[in-house]
């Protein structure tokens, strides 16, 4: 909390300075279209690039084949589900980039054509949902870079038609009393709307320059709270899917600023966020899945982030896109925030192509409010050995009761799984009380977010407390040992003390010490996710088997073990499925205090 203190006190101080530097004759007398993000100057490029690589050509046929499917397909229509219209948001944003793409790409006017139908019908809609803003910003950015990527294209009517619609519903929504709660939040909520109305504002500048300079002013004043949850190491506090979310349009944000006024007024020097590329590259698993903590989706399927581009143009460490582009000599494409591939583009064409290595480092410890390592061995093959755990609190933005937990795989195989998160929807029809982060509140009910169908310690029968934190307290990283320690003591009222050692060899073998000390006698439980096969041996080891591979889980101490099997079927109607898989573990009885340590084994 005094480093978060300290970094916001920084923003205040300095953050209005430089938004003081804005000048009137910027938005007045603003650049010639294009001048968001791209110029004429980097399509060309991008042409040349296509041409030069087999990776950056898969994916320019990857956008221009999405692109030639969207002309048959109708314009979007104004369609909530429960109280979002994002997917109609989104939709529009990815048919308007890959389609105004496809036109720079082909000069075929067919698909400038499209854009524009999908700009005009959205600017026809009352408003772009403002009660749930990440809709009206999403939208803003969809029209302010058709807009502006379209200009000369665009005949005046149309023009007039899509700026009025950006000023009415994207930048006077941002005015209203009720939505303005997105300026104060640390999280992807503040990334997102901000880039929507700054881009917003950027495009129209020429014609609401007033209001486009208020805009932008409020949003550097804003977006400092959301760029401290960075630091110190660039991890994000919501995940790794929710950091391609923010940062992305953090990103789209800090080059529109660049591209339409010369500066980004230091927001890519925020402690933390040009380490987060590293970050996310180690939150990928060799077998090309995620450490998908707090509400990430569950997926072992390998996707593509371009964003890592402009962290590798940033940095200049081309080891930041080393993985993805490999993954696209030869696996299906699956690109992460999908609809904002067409940017991307432009982001690697700018990268030297040539000269890429993995990344040097096998092990990564971040601090800060969700703190963590990940381990893997290697970058190239997908038998690497892998092994990531955090500490982190339930009670942070997306937080699930998964503190202690742990992700493991060995063999090309995981072990060790999380289930991921639930759709919202699925939940918010059937009434749960989803967002309610109160201790006791339905939503540490769900299976799949409270405490007791995740890789972490408990006592039986009782979830973690909401408010407790576990704290990383030590770190390992010698030649035949990587790991870290956390302090899990305020997650319990039945323990005094409570840590969480967890360690890996080079032999993939892990070891989990926790050391405990109980304010009364105490049934500890040690759980595993997993969609292994299980077979219980003793009552010290239990067999899991996946896909012709065997570990072995051993208590190593004490005496009095109770290993289980626990079927992981929806305990409420309201649950998500969670098939072919199971927990795994041992109950074991601390009358005042004691270690128990489990070891994972490798065994052929």
């Amino acid at each position: 909390m005094n480093r978060l203190f300290f970094t916001l006190l920084i923003a205040v101080i300095v953050f209005p300075l430089q938004a003081q530097q804005l000048s009137e004759k910027q938005f007045i007398s603003p650049k010639p279209h294009p001048r968001l993000i791209i110029s004429a100057e980097d399509v060309v490029r991008l042409r040349q690039t296509v041409d030069t690589s087999v990776q950056m050509e898969r994916l320019n046929d990857y956008i221009l084949n999405r692109a030639e499917q969207m002309l048959e397909m109708p314009v979007v229509r104004y369609e909530k589900q429960g109280k979002r219209l994002l997917s109609v948001s989104r939709a529009v944003l990815e048919r308007v980039l890959f389609c105004s793409y496809a036109y720079f790409m082909t000069e075929n006017r067919t698909f400038a054509q499209r854009a524009e139908k999908e700009m005009l019908a959205a600017a026809q809609f009352d408003d772009w949902n403002p009660s749930h803003f990440l809709d009206v910003a999403e939208m803003s950015v969809a029209l302010a870079l058709g807009y502006d990527w379209l200009y000369d294209y665009l005949p005046a009517k149309s023009q007039e038609t899509i700026s009025s619609a950006i000023l009415d519903n994207g930048l006077y929504g941002a005015e209203k009393e009720s939505q303005m709660w997105f300026y104060k939040r640390n999280n992807n909520w503040n990334q997102v709307c901000n880039c929507g109305m700054v881009l917003g504002a950027l495009a129209i500048s020429d014609v609401a320059p007033d209001k486009a300079l208020k805009i932008v002013e409020k949003s550097l004043l804003s977006n400092p709270i959301a760029m401290a949850s960075y630091a110190p190491d660039g991890v994000y506090v919501e995940g790794s899917s929710y950091w391609s979310y923010g940062t992305w349009f953090e990103v789209l944000m800090i080059e529109g600023l660049r591209s339409a006024l010369g500066d980004s007024f230091g927001l890519e020097k925020s402690e933390g966020f040009l380490q987060s590329a590293q970050y996310v590259n180690f939150m990928i698993t060799p077998t090309g899945g995620k450490f998908n903590y707090s509400d990430n989706g569950a997926t072992g399927r390998r996707t593509q982030n371009p964003l890592l581009g402009w962290f590798a143009l940033e940095s200049g460490d081309m080891g930041y896109i080393y993985s993805d582009w490999s993954s696209l000599e030869g696996d299906i494409i699956r690109v992460e925030e999908r609809r904002l591939l067409p940017v991307g583009m432009f982001f690697l064409s700018r990268c030297d192509l040539n000269n890429i290595e993995p990344l040097r480092s096998s092990f990564f410890v971040g601090q800060g409010e969700q703190p963590l390592f990940a381990y893997r061995r290697g970058w190239n093959k997908r038998t690497d050995t892998y092994l990531a755990a955090k500490g982190g609190s339930a009670s942070l933005p997306h937080g699930h009761m998964d503190a202690g937990s742990f992700i493991y795989e060995w063999g090309g195989v995981r072990w060790s799984i999380d289930l991921g998160s639930q759709n919202y929807y699925s939940l918010e029809s059937k009434g749960v009380d989803l967002w309610n982060m109160k201790e006791g509140s339905q939503r540490w009910d769900v299976f799949r977010i409270g405490s007791s169908s995740h890789s972490t310690l408990t006592v039986k029968d009782r979830k973690h407390l909401v408010a407790g934190k576990a704290t990383m307290v030590a770190t390992y990283d010698t030649k035949d040992c990587h790991g870290a320690t956390f302090d899990l003591s305020s997650l319990f009222e039945e323990f005094s003390k409570a840590s969480r050692t967890i360690t890996i060899n080079d032999t993939g073998a892990v070891c989990v010490i926790d050391s405990l000390r109980a304010v009364q006698p105490t049934i500890a439980r040690w759980t595993m996710c997993t969609e292994a096969d299980v077979e219980i041996v003793n009552n010290r080891e239990v067999k899991l088997t996946q896909q012709g591979k065997s570990i072995l889980l051993r208590a190593v101490t004490p005496n009095g073990t109770t290993p289980f099997v626990l079927s992981n079927d929806p305990p409420h109607e309201y649950d998500a499925s969670n098939r072919n898989s199971r927990r795994v573990g041992f109950d074991v009885l601390v009358r005042k205090k004691g270690v128990f340590c489990v070891e994972l084994i490798p065994i052929g």
